[in-house]
């Protein structure tokens, strides 16, 4: 039976969508799937994972670079 939010589903139409980008450098996907790992294997709920990738891909878009070229001042905006 499935929740009324129907996380699992949202949570993989999420990654697909990270994935199949053209606006986020493929450094910023390999950086936010092993992100999205790390947060699983300590039982990060999928709700709060969606949170952080509506946010990470906000933030690559603004930066429009990969994360670790990112200055401190760019960091600022």
């Amino acid at each position: 039976m499935e929740g009324i939010h129907d996380y699992e589903r949202r949570f993989e139409r999420y990654l697909y969508r990270i994935k199949n980008s053209e606006e986020i450098p493929e450094e910023n996907k390999k950086i936010i799937v092993s992100f999205k790992d790390y947060m699983l294997s300590e039982g990060i709920g999928l709700a709060r994972i969606q949170r952080y990738f509506t946010d990470l891909i906000k933030y690559s878009r603004l930066l429009n670079k990969a994360f670790p070229e990112a200055t401190k001042d760019e960091n600022k905006k």
